[in-house]
């Protein structure tokens, strides 16, 4: 029943044995024989009930090998004890992996495995594992070394208008770089050079992208108010980069640097330069800056909080309780005050006196302002202090040549002359006294280097004035340099040639309103004389 019993010839094993038989019907026998990881029984036995004491053995499973006594007995308390008698196997290290490496899970004992990986730029030929397993009666690795073999990579591919320095070499290496240059006149986009590298372990390719050779042209940006400070030319090719700034008194708005793209334009976007402070001066009326004019006009900007101090022009004053001083503002405006207003002349006294014709700035406050004029008659019986009822109001807020009045006195009808004598600076009269008689002609005649300006003749007429206009003596010019003499005037007056014809064109409109001026007055005179 039990096949392979052990004999009782040790005296020990005798005694462990007859202890074992004595009281097994005392304390029960064992089940089924155990399966254990490392050994299996010498000879199968199908029995499920032992008896105490029974000793059975076992024999190592293959890649084990025995360290103890192989054998199972059956206690006393029906248990199955045993040692554990058999241990793995220890196996050869498989040797190194050139090229790549060879990495133990555990052990090198029998059932372990061991995992192969090759280094970068290598591909693995042959089994990534091995296992420690067991071969008919011997053991080994169930796979032998793999191979680490470099990867290759095929010719670089080719590039319109450019070349690779990697000659007509069919297979590259992991590792080899090629470098491309472009043909003349065209630029470069991309990058220079590309390598060997390899992708899911085993195929090789060629990396980044091989680059491209174009035609990429830029134009030199144009921006207001900006300075290029660096990367000077007209034209720009591809990767080419400049500087900008922008002008005192503006603030970049985007980047100070650009570059030239690909698809010929300009990455970031071109800039621009918005104000930072105020730059044109407003235009006060009657106004002069301290600063000369045109210095002022081409400064590039004022800073905010800038003062700019002005003066008013002769015949005018500041305004009542008004700072003369321009302020740039925050919001990058000037505030201006009130400016200056026309001087004003005291009015004269209307008694006696019939104004004939005037000119007045009705837009001030004055009744009479500096520029105003007056022509006038006075009643019978007087006559007018100045001379053939004219007078105007000065710069100094002066009458000239007196403020306009009516003196009584002697009517000269038919006894006296009717007019005064004229003043003629520069100049003489044909005939010089006092007082002339009605209908009396005088012919004016100026210095040497002067010229009559008006008519050189004048007759005094019935209520005691001249007619015409008393002319004046003016420094003589030739003709032709008439229009030259008031453009250099002009010219040293005025800031710009756009302002000197404007003045030209107010200056030829006011010799106009003259000329009519005077045909009124005239016409009036007349119509006058004939009521009379």
């Amino acid at each position: 029943m039990f096949p392979m019993l052990l004999t009782v010839s040790d005296p020990i094993l005798f005694h462990v044995i007859l202890v074992a038989a004595l009281l097994a019907p005392a304390l029960g026998d064992c089940g089924p024989l155990p399966t254990l990881p490392f050994a299996s029984p010498v000879m199968q036995s199908y029995g499920t009930n032992f008896k105490t004491g029974i000793a059975l053995r076992y024999n190592c499973h293959r890649g084990y090998w025995r360290v103890n006594s192989s054998h199972v007995i059956c206690d006393i308390n029906g248990s199955w004890f045993y040692n554990v008698s058999c241990a793995k196997r220890q196996y050869r290290h498989p040797g190194e992996l050139a090229n790549g490496k060879v990495e133990i899970i555990t052990d090198l004992l029998f059932g372990s495995t061991i995992e192969f990986s090759c280094s970068k730029g290598y591909s693995l030929i042959g089994s990534a594992t091995s296992q420690c397993e067991s071969q008919g009666k011997a053991v080994d690795w169930s796979y032998p070394l793999p191979e680490c073999v470099i990867v290759k990579c095929e010719s670089p591919p080719d590039i319109s208008n450019g070349k690779h320095s990697g000659g007509d070499e069919d297979l590259y290496t992991y590792g080899s770089s090629v470098t491309y240059i472009c043909d003349p006149n065209d630029s470069f986009i991309g990058n220079a050079s590309i390598s060997c590298v390899v992708v899911n372990k085993t195929v090789g390719v060629w990396s980044p992208s091989p680059p491209t050779c174009k035609k990429s042209i830029c134009h030199h940006p144009h921006i207001p108010k900006g300075t290029v400070l660096s990367g000077f030319g007209l034209f720009y090719t591809y990767q080419d980069t400049l500087l900008i700034s922008c002008n005192k008194g503006y603030i970049l708005k985007g980047s100070s640097m650009i570059h030239c793209e690909a698809n010929s334009k300009w990455y970031p976007s071109v800039p621009t330069c918005e104000p930072n402070g105020c730059h044109v001066l407003s235009d006060i009326p009657h106004v002069s800056w301290e600063k000369s004019l045109f210095t002022i006009r081409n400064q590039e900007a004022f800073e905010i909080r800038t003062q700019v101090k002005y003066q008013c022009k002769p015949g005018y004053r500041p305004a009542p309780n008004e700072p003369q001083t321009a302020i740039c503002q925050e919001n990058l405006t000037w505030a201006v005050s009130k400016g200056c207003e026309r001087v004003c002349c005291p009015t004269p006294n209307m008694g006696k006196m019939r104004i004939i014709s005037e000119s007045r700035d009705l837009t001030g406050i004055c009744v009479y302002s500096y520029e105003d004029y007056v022509l006038y008659m006075c009643d019978e019986g007087y006559y007018p202090i100045s001379t053939d009822g004219r007078s105007s109001c000065q710069a100094d807020g002066t009458w000239n040549p007196k403020m306009p009045a009516c003196e009584s006195g002697f009517r000269y009808d038919s006894i006296i002359a009717g007019c005064l004598k004229p003043e003629i600076r520069n100049g003489k009269l044909s005939v010089e006294k006092d007082h002339y008689i009605e209908m009396e002609n005088v012919t004016i005649q100026c210095d040497p280097g002067y010229e009559v300006a008006g008519p050189q003749n004048i007759t005094c007429s019935e209520n005691r004035t001249w007619y015409p206009e008393v002319p004046k003596c003016e420094q003589e010019v030739p003709v032709d340099c008439k229009q030259v003499v008031v453009g250099t005037k002009l010219m040293g007056c005025l800031p710009s040639p756009a302002e000197v014809k404007i003045t030209l064109e107010v200056y030829k409109l006011t010799l106009k309103v003259k000329q009519l001026e005077k045909e009124i007055y005239m016409k009036t005179l007349r119509n006058f004389l004939k009521k009379e």
